[in-house]
């Protein structure tokens, strides 16, 4: 539902018309904020040892403020909350009083045969899908799966380690296929999974960038971009037919992040037998 609120008077508020609940949540009355990086599509923010990001995007998240154009603020820039608004001093305002709140559509327990359907989509989409499997090479995948089939956290955190930051970019591609196993083994309702969570996260710590160890604790958590959300939500639910354009959306995120979230998550289903 809508926020309430009224925009500041500037000329050139830009407007938020989506607002995930975290993101919601952190934007309080005179809270602080710094844009500490940026992309042609997205600016980023920390705060109070939080991430929330302002995107062009379509894709909902609960971190994510969605707008039809960005702001020109520069890396650096202090932003402060007053009213419904993001405001820093002297440029365009963000203001979010009239966004609608997105938050992740619940799952239901998983159907029986999800392995099944979740090799039958990996099938499909072996082309795409390939680049990232040579990466990460036969052996190593084979030894995920045998820790994700044996329900063995401690293996699987042994074998996969060492994944953490590897790759370049703002989140690399091993964090993005671990995001990717460790969302779907949530989603899934595999609670051996959080036990090692807590080890997996102190490992993780000074092994990634900021904003790659928040995703990556979020996606151990359950909490991904709406497009895996949305996967996770017909494959468990629909056809797989239903599911195709759920894994097309997917692939279009980032570089290689959406083949790399698709790819952990669909091998982590497949290894559910």
């Amino acid at each position: 539902m809508p926020l309430m609120g009224h925009p500041l008077s500037f000329p050139m508020s830009v407007f938020v018309r989506s607002l995930g609940t975290l993101a919601h949540a952190l934007l309080r009355e005179g809270q602080s904020l710094q844009v500490f990086a940026r992309t042609s599509q997205t600016l980023f923010l920390s705060t109070g040892g939080e991430v929330v990001w302002v995107s062009r995007g379509s894709m909902g998240h609960r971190r994510a403020l969605l707008v039809e154009r960005l702001p020109d603020w520069p890396e650096g820039l202090v932003l402060r909350v007053i009213g419904k608004s993001l405001v820093d001093g002297s440029g365009e305002p963000l203001f979010f009083g009239h966004a609608a709140l997105w938050s992740p559509p619940p799952l239901p327990c998983p159907p029986a045969d999800l392995p099944l359907r979740a090799s039958t989509l990996a099938l499909t989409y072996a082309q795409p899908l390939e680049p990232v499997r040579e990466m990460l090479g036969a052996q190593r995948l084979a030894r995920i799966s045998k820790a994700i089939r044996a329900r063995d956290g401690l293996g699987l955190l042994e074998v996969a380690g060492d994944l953490v930051g590897w790759g370049p970019g703002l989140t690399p591609l091993g964090d993005d296929f671990l995001g990717g196993v460790l969302f779907a083994l949530n989603a899934a309702q595999e609670p051996w999974v959080d036990e090692e969570r807590p080890r997996l996260m102190a490992w993780a710590q000074d092994r990634t960038s900021k904003l790659s160890l928040t995703l990556l604790s979020d996606l151990s958590q359950g909490y991904g971009p709406e497009p895996l959300h949305h996967l996770a939500l017909a494959l468990f639910t629909r056809s797989l037919e239903e599911a195709k354009p759920k894994v097309q959306e997917l692939l279009s995120l980032g570089h290689t992040t959406g083949v790399a979230l698709l790819f952990g998550a669909l091998l982590a289903w497949s290894a559910l037998d």
